[in-house]
């Protein structure tokens, strides 16, 4: 019963489970891959609308260059008024005029803190955004100036990040300082510096702004890899702690046992990168409820389908244990009793064809037995008419009194003693078979018999490999057919003796035998009645080594033989026998 149940459960339950497990598995796959793709789009867009934001921002440089740098007429000005102790009419408007277009440009741009315009000059002042002309010694902010060297060949602007302290009773604010180096027509060292303050706040308020995911990290490093701005979030690894040496755009690494997904982007412009760090459970979250959505899903499926199995297998388990019973029985009386109305037809049927079954399963194999044994004497038989038991002692007897009344050896009696050996042999040796030594010896037994008693000459040409000789054969394969050569095949008109040449070669694990007679031949009437006669079933007293022979070879090699029989009228006759060389 509980073999009958399992069973059940297998075959019936596995089918409603594989549905529920591809769908699911596929619904786990897709989701995983376009939240990958969504959560990878989403967070590269961010990156992009950072570098466009941040691109923009320092284009101000840009512009400062191109007034600061560029501008002859600004440039000799503004030279000129900071080297000058006292200043003209026209140099105070045209410093009026400077320091209210850098006022005017930090006020209008909320994410500017200060701009500084440096020339060296004698009495070390500087123009500012928000002090005006001031001298390097009254200035809050005196840092930015280790950056300048007047040795300096370098015409890209670099950032760094620092703390500006206005005052000493308030806490130093973070900004980004941008620096560029000023350079006159013709000169190949720096001669000056632009200053741009950025305040960072700006930077962190504008990723707060754009979308993202919970404490998702992004930060914008310099071409140093040193931290610009970053946004506020609970990852507080630092950045030197990442893989920053791989350039892929989206890869992932794991960081004290956590598993983190990072998307990137490089600005060529300013050599900045983009960088969104996301935690993994952040992305697989959805995937990871599905897969257990899918589990229940499965183990409700599971429980019911088990249960349902095993109500139904429990009404049929009585049904397949009467099916055995009848099949370790032999009594099928109980399968004939009438149908009632509380019977059931499918077992009915079913025990009906078991017996049925197991019925004329014990018929084949009577018949195959019967069939055995009626080969077994047919062979026998077959095997008896060439060589009969009695002969044998008594041609013993008239060999002794042949030589009792000549007193020596002579035809009759070297007749009787090769007669009696081929007796013997066939006596002697009870199976189907014999080695090929043997079947010639035997063969040139029945020879010597033959030209003692023959007044017609004949000939024999043996061919044959020396590797063969212990090949088994058929037993009396050749003297029969030798024989049929000898009495239909002789010629006793003519006074051209009978040849007969015996060619016995292997070839693709087979042995093939070829007697072939220069003799009468026949006709091709002849010779398809021959054939027939060699199929027949009965044996005829015409042509009986033909026909015996051939019907040996089918009984023996199971039809994994040839029996070939060429003849043509006048010139002679040949049969080829080839069966396999295996052992039987």
């Amino acid at each position: 019963m509980s073999k009958i149940l399992l069973k059940n459960i297998i075959l019936f339950l596995f089918p409603v489970l594989i549905p529920v497990f591809i769908l699911g598995s596929f619904a786990i796959f897709i989701t995983d891959k376009y939240m990958k793709e969504s959560i990878t789009s989403n967070n590269l867009n961010v990156l992009q609308q950072l570098e466009q934001q941040t691109s923009l921002v320092l284009n101000e440089m840009h512009l400062l260059h191109l007034d600061y740098n560029w501008n002859p007429e600004i440039i000799l000005s503004l030279q000129n008024m900071l080297d000058s102790e006292f200043l003209t009419f026209r140099q105070r408007s045209n410093l009026q005029y400077g320091e209210g277009t850098l006022r005017r440009k930090e006020i209008a741009t909320p994410y500017i803190d200060s701009i500084y315009v440096f020339y060296a000059n004698k009495n070390n002042n500087v123009l500012t955004s928000n002090l005006g002309v001031t001298s390097l010694d009254s200035m809050y902010d005196d840092d930015w100036l280790d950056e300048f060297n007047s040795q300096s060949t370098k015409q890209d602007l670099w950032i760094k990040t620092r703390n500006l302290q206005k005052y000493s009773f308030v806490e130093p604010e973070p900004v980004i300082t941008v620096y560029q180096n000023i350079f006159k027509t013709n000169s190949k060292t720096a001669e000056g510096l632009i200053v741009l303050n950025i305040n960072q706040s700006y930077f962190e308020n504008l990723i707060n702004e754009l979308y993202h995911y919970y404490d998702q990290r992004i930060f914008v490093l310099d071409e140093n890899n040193q931290l610009l701005y970053q946004n506020d979030s609970n990852q507080k690894f630092a950045p030197s702690e990442l893989p920053l040496a791989k350039t892929d755009e989206t890869y992932s690494f794991r960081h004290n046992g956590e598993t983190y997904i990072i998307n990137q982007i490089f600005s060529n412009d300013y050599n900045l990168r983009y960088v969104s760090i996301t935690e993994d459970n952040v992305i697989f979250g959805i995937p990871n409820q599905l897969r257990l959505s899918t589990f229940l899903l499965v183990l409700l499926s599971l429980i019911l389908g088990t249960a349902t199995i095993y109500y139904l297998s429990q009404k049929n388990a009585k049904h397949v244990s009467q099916i055995m019973a009848t099949l370790n029985t032999s009594n099928s009386e109980s399968l004939t009793k009438k149908l009632s109305f509380k019977d059931n037809e499918y077992q009915v049927i079913v025990q009906q064809i078991l017996e049925n079954y197991v019925k004329q399963s014990n018929l084949e194999r009577e018949l195959k037995d019967k069939q055995y044994q009626l080969q077994s004497a047919e062979l026998l038989a077959l095997q008896n008419q060439v060589n009969p038991h009695f002969l044998s002692n008594t041609l013993t007897i008239i060999y002794w009194r042949a030589m009792s009344l000549t007193g020596q050896p002579n035809k009759v009696t070297k007749m009787l003693e090769t007669l009696t050996d081929i007796l013997n042999f066939s006596l002697r040796i009870k199976q189907s078979t014999v080695t090929l030594r043997e079947e010639i010896h035997h063969t040139k037994n029945y020879l010597e018999i033959i030209k003692i008693r023959s007044d017609d000459p004949f000939t024999i040409d043996w061919d044959y490999d020396e590797e063969l000789l212990e090949k088994q054969v058929l037993k009396f394969m050749l003297q029969p057919i030798i024989e049929n050569s000898l009495t239909h095949g002789m010629d006793h008109y003519s006074n051209q003796g009978l040849s007969i040449k015996i060619k016995i070669k292997a070839k693709n694990d087979q042995i093939h035998v070829t007697i072939t007679d220069n003799g009468k031949g026949m006709s091709k009437e002849k010779l398809r009645y021959l054939q027939w006669k060699a199929q027949a079933e009965d044996l005829s007293t015409e042509h009986i080594g033909v026909a015996n022979t051939h019907k040996r070879l089918r009984l023996i090699f199971n039809n994994q033989y040839r029996f070939i029989i060429r003849s043509k009228k006048g010139w002679g006759t040949s049969i080829t026998i080839v069966h396999p060389l295996e052992d039987i």
